[in-house]
C-alpha cells in the first residue's frame, strides 16, 4: 500500500483515519520449538557439566512454493502479495548484522553481506540472551543449532561487596511461564557461528575480505565497493558495522561514538573446572547470574558454554575516559580495585591470567537512521551503541535485524513502498532504542552507586522483597516465590527485575511491533468506512492474496447482514 493512496476517495461513508495509539498491544507467545523440552536440563550446566557439547538440531527450511498437483491456479491477478524483487546489502557480520540477514531474507529478499574481517567472529566472551530476543533465536531455528551451548541460569542476585543477596529475580522457570520465553547466556562465539549457519540455510550470502571502501546512494540503486575493488548493487544497504560505521560515516560525517562517563569494563572467561577446583566455595553460585555491587563498579558473572566456563564483567572508574580497547591491563591494579569485595570473587579473580580494558562508548541519539532517499539505512551500535549495565546493546540490535524483516516483507508484497518501510523503522525503533540506553545508563548507576545511595537501594531491595512476601501470604500464594523475588507489580531497584522493564523490554516482541506499526501506516494513509470502521487498506492486506481485485473491498462497503 503505497502513499499514493492517502489522497483516494472512497465512497459516501470514507473518512480520514481517526487517531490510533502508537503503544502495540503485543500478543504473548508460547515456546512451540522442539528445543524447548531441552530448557529445563540446562539449569544445573556449571555444576554438573554436559560431556557433549551442543546438540543436534533439524531446520525447517522454507515451504516449496511449487504448485500443488492437480490444483488449478486462479486465472485473475492478485491484487496484493505479487512479489517483487528486493535486492538488500548489509555492512557487517555481527550479531545485530547476522539477525537482521536472517530476517530479510525470511521476508523473501535477495541478502548480501558484506563483512570486512577475513573470518566470522566476535570479540568479548559472554552475553545474555533476554526473552525479548531468545524469541528471535527460537524462530529462526538458531537455537537448535547452538544447542547445549545456551545456558538457562536459575536466579539473578544482586549482592552487596560481602556477597549477601539483598534482591533476586527468578529467571528459570519464571521467565518461561511468564515471558514465554527463555533468559539464556551463552559465548559469543557460539551465537555468531549459530547466527551465520541459520543465515546460510536462508539463502544468505556472507562475503569476507570485503571492507566497504565507497557508497554512491543518491541515485538508485545503491552502489558499494569494496577496498578490493568488487562492486555490488542494492535497493536498500544497511549498515551493521558497529560503533565505527563506515556507512554511518557517509551518511553522517559528524557523527562519532562518545564515551560520555569515565566507566570501563574488564572481561575475563575460565574453565569452571579451574575455578571449582582453586575456590571450592564457589560452588555455592550454583547455576546463577550473580551481580555483586560495590562503589564505584560491580562484578557480574554466569556460566557459559553449556556451564564450562565462567564469565565475568568487571565494570570500574578510571582516571579519564577510556576510548579504545587497552590490550595488557596490569593484573595487580585489576585485583587491587576489586579487593574488598566477597573473598570468593577475590580468589576467582586471582585466577584471571590476563584482561583487557573495554571502553563503554554510546552513539546517538540521532534525529535519523538512513538517508534522505531511504535507500540507505543504519542499526545496531552504528545507530544507538548503548552502555552494557542492561544487557541490551546486542539484543536491541536484533530487535531491529527483526522489526527490518517484517516491514520489508510488506515491501516484497507491495503493500508499502521501501521509502514507507524505512521511514516505519526509524519512527518506532528510535524512541525504543534510546529509551533503553537511558535505562542502561541508569541501571549502571544503580550497580555503582555511593553512599548513601547504595545503602539506600539494598534498604529498598529488602523492603520489597519483604512486601512481596507479606502480600503472598494474605493472597494465599507460593512463599518461595515470593522470598526469591518480586513479581511484576513489587518494586524492585534493579532494572533486571523492575516492573517498569520487565513488560515494556523483556517481554517486547519485535516482529509484532512491526507488524502493528504497519497496520497503524495502513489505517493513517488509507479510506476507512465510517460505519463498519473498516480501512480498505488493511482489508487488501489481509484479503488481497485469496481474494480477485474486484472481490476487495467488499467488508469496508458492507452494511447490516451485508457480510
Amino acid at each position: 500500500m503505497g502513499s499514493t493512496n492517502s489522497d483516494s476517495a472512497g465512497g459516501d461513508h470514507k473518512s480520514k483515519p481517526p487517531p490510533l495509539s502508537t503503544n502495540p498491544e503485543v500478543i504473548a507467545e508460547k515456546l512451540t520449538s522442539p528445543s524447548n523440552t531441552e530448557t529445563s536440563s540446562r539449569d544445573d550446566r556449571a555444576q554438573s557439566p554436559p560431556t557433549s557439547s551442543a546438540t543436534s538440531a533439524h531446520f525447517n527450511l522454507p515451504k516449496s512454493e511449487a504448485s500443488t498437483p492437480g490444483v488449478e491456479k486462479p486465472s485473475y491477478d492478485l491484487p496484493l502479495l505479487t512479489k517483487q524483487s528486493l535486492k538488500v546489502g548489509l555492512v557487517g557480520a555481527g550479531i545485530g548484522g547476522l539477525t537482521a540477514a536472517i530476517a530479510i531474507a525470511r521476508a523473501g529478499c535477495d541478502v548480501t553481506v558484506l563483512e570486512a574481517a577475513a573470518e566470522l567472529g566476535e570479540i568479548g566472551a559472554g552475553i545474555q540472551i533476554t526473552p525479548n530476543v531468545s524469541r528471535l533465536l527460537i524462530r529462526y531455528g538458531v537455537d537448535q543449532i547452538i544447542g547445549d551451548n545456551l545456558v538457562q541460569s536459575n536466579n539473578i542476585n544482586m549482592r552487596n561487596r560481602d556477597g549477601i543477596v539483598v534482591q533476586r529475580t527468578e529467571l528459570y522457570p519464571k521467565t518461561v511461564r511468564e515471558f514465554g520465553f527463555p533468559w539464556w547466556s551463552v559465548h559469543r562465539h557460539h551465537l555468531i557461528n549459530g547466527l551465520a549457519e541459520a543465515a546460510r540455510r536462508h539463502g544468505v550470502e556472507i562475503v569476507t575480505n570485503a571492507r566497504v571502501a565507497n557508497i554512491v546512494y543518491k541515485t538508485s540503486p545503491v552502489e558499494v565497493e569494496t577496498e578490493e575493488g568488487k562492486d555490488y548493487s542494492f535497493d536498500l544497504l544497511i549498515g551493521s558495522d558497529g560503533l565505527n560505521s563506515v556507512v554511518r560515516t557517509t551518511l553522517f560525517p559528524k557523527v562519532f561514538p562518545r564515551t560520555i562517563t569515565n566507566v570501563a569494563a574488564y572481561r575475563a572467561v575460565l574453565p569452571y573446572e579451574e575455578v571449582y577446583r582453586n575456590v571450592p566455595e564457589s560452588r555455592d553460585f550454583g547455576n546463577d547470574i550473580d551481580v555483586f555491587t560495590m562503589e564505584k563498579g560491580y562484578v557480574i558473572m554466569y556460566p557459559i558454554a553449556a556451564g564450562r566456563e565462567w564469565n565475568a564483567v568487571m565494570a570500574h572508574v578510571t582516571d579519564k575516559p577510556v576510548t579504545d580497547v587497552e590490550e595488557d591491563c596490569s593484573m595487580e591494579e585489576m585485583r587491587e580495585y576489586y579487593k574488598d569485595m566477597d573473598e570468593r570473587v577475590t580468589k576467582i579473580l586471582e585466577l584471571v591470567p590476563s584482561t583487557k580494558r573495554w571502553p563503554l562508548m554510546t552513539v546517538g541519539p540521532l534525529k535519523s537512521w538512513s538517508s534522505p532517499q531511504k535507500n540507505v539505512a543504519i542499526m545496531g551500535d552504528a545507530a544507538h551503541a548503548m552502555v552494557n549495565h542492561l544487557d541490551q546493546g546486542a539484543a536491541t540490535s536484533m530487535e531491529d535485524g527483526a522489526f527490518l524483516g517484517r516491514v520489508l516483507r510488506e515491501v516484497i508484497t507491495g503493500v508499502l513502498t521501501l521509502p514507507e518501510a524505512v521511514k516505519i523503522y526509524e519512527d518506532t525503533r528510535m524512541p525504543r532504542a534510546w529509551a533503553k540506553q537511558q535505562e542502561s545508563f541508569i541501571n549502571g548507576s544503580i550497580f555503582m552507586a555511593d553512599e548513601p545511595r547504595g545503602r539506600l537501594r539494598d534498604e529498598a531491595a529488602a523492603d520489597s522483597v519483604a512486601e512481596t512476601k507479606a502480600m503472598s501470604e494474605v493472597w494465599n500464594l507460593d512463599s518461595k516465590a515470593a522470598v526469591t523475588g518480586p513479581d511484576e507489580n513489587a518494586l524492585c531497584p534493579n532494572l533486571w527485575g523492575a516492573p517498569e522493564t520487565l513488560q515494556s523490554v523483556f517481554s517486547y516482541d519485535p516482529e509484532g511491533d512491526a507488524d502493528f506499526a504497519v497496520i497503524k501506516h495502513i489505517q493513517d494513509t488509507t479510506p476507512w468506512d465510517k460505519v463498519t470502521g473498516v480501512s480498505e487498506g488493511l482489508e487488501e492486506k489481509l484479503t488481497g492474496w485469496f481474494w480477485p481485485k474486484d472481490q476487495v473491498g467488499r467488508v469496508a462497503k458492507a452494511r447490516g447482514t451485508d457480510l
